[in-house]
């Protein structure tokens, strides 16, 4: 923010330096080194050289790149750089004739005569110089804030794509919990009770956490709160080991990231009348996480892993907050379960 807020003043004095260094070098340091006495015409030439060429500066900068390279034009800023050549060559002729300048100089420098009145090579090379710099100096802006603009709809577009997947993520959670709530009711109202409460807790975490990130100590709980919720709704034949460390290095870390990976395997792991397992592992060094998931596999047509809500927008969410700092592997075991692991680093 700061270096934005100072970014026209540093422009502003690089252009000022660039005009004195050129200026200096204009009517210092090349006629002073020449250890001669030079006519007040040639000072005042060199002046009007200079601020010349400082409109033609902008002026090709400002107006005529924009209108013509920049939308792929190039034929009128050729002729704009054909006649602002002719001009000053124009300008640099009558002047000079009607001053005399060249003889005076060429008889104070000790030549014969000035090869050719008509053409100024000095004023050519600085014309060619300026339009050059100027025309790099448009592009290279015009470049900068297409990059910039490219970058802010990069930007706003993974807002948008994190919002919306969040809000995906929300509402499928509480479907799913809320059913699970239901059920109940029918069987144990104390169990049910506990359950609503646990559940207001985990909504006013969320309702709550409206910062982009939560601290990975939050996250936990939060998912441990699912854990036991689920629990209630379990049947005997399901058995669920959770191995989650009490101390956690606390790091930020996205919100509702490492839940659907939970809500899978209770949502695709469990069987009505067949045995079933949940395990549920997290370990950390440093801000290296570790996360693995493994549930019963029942076959069923498709992988419904691979093409449900939760866990396709975890892969995404992965790839557009976590780019080059995660692994997200998943698949049927050697032992028949299914799982998911999680490798990611939070700094």
């Amino acid at each position: 923010m700061a270096s934005n807020l100072y970014r026209p003043y540093l422009f502003t004095g690089l252009h000022i330096l660039g005009w004195f260094l050129l200026g200096f070098i204009m009517l210092f340091y090349i006629p002073l080194t020449w250890n001669l006495v030079l006519p007040s015409i040639f000072w005042l030439w060199q002046i009007i050289i200079l601020f010349l060429l400082m409109a033609i500066f902008y002026t090709n900068a400002k107006i005529i790149v924009p209108k013509t390279i920049i939308k792929d034009n190039t034929s009128p800023f050729l002729f704009w750089a054909f006649l602002v050549i002719f001009a000053l060559q124009l300008i640099a002729y009558v002047y000079t004739s009607q001053t005399d300048l060249h003889n005076k100089i060429t008889a104070i420098l000790g030549f014969k005569k000035y090869r050719n009145p008509y053409f100024d090579n000095y004023v050519f090379m600085l014309t060619l110089l300026v339009l050059g710099i100027s025309t790099s100096w448009a592009m290279l802006q015009h470049w900068q804030k297409a990059a910039q603009y490219k970058q802010k709809l990069e930007q706003d577009k993974t807002a948008a794509e994190l919002a919306m997947l969040k809000a995906q993520i929300n509402p499928h959670f509480f479907f799913n919990s809320l059913n699970s709530i239901y059920s109940l009711t029918y069987t144990d109202i104390e169990d049910s009770r506990n359950a609503l409460h646990t559940l207001s807790r985990m909504m006013r975490y969320l309702l709550y956490s409206t910062e982009e990130t939560t601290t990975l100590l939050k996250e936990a709980e939060f998912m441990k709160d699912f854990i036991s919720l689920m629990k209630l709704r379990a049947n005997k034949k399901l058995t669920i080991t959770t191995d989650i460390p009490e101390k956690i290095h606390d790091y930020p870390i996205v919100p509702m990231l490492l839940l659907p990976l939970v809500e899978n395997a209770f949502k695709h792991g469990i069987h009505a009348t067949d045995k079933s397992e949940i395990h549920i592992r997290l370990s950390q060094i440093g801000s290296h996480l570790d996360f693995e998931v493994e549930n019963t596999y029942f076959e069923k047509p498709a992988l419904p892993h691979e093409g449900g809500i939760g866990l396709t927008n975890t892969k995404r969410r992965l790839q557009l907050i976590y780019p080059h700092k995660h692994t997200l592997i998943s698949g049927i075991a050697k032992n028949g379960m299914y799982n998911v692991k999680l490798q990611l680093i939070l700094d």
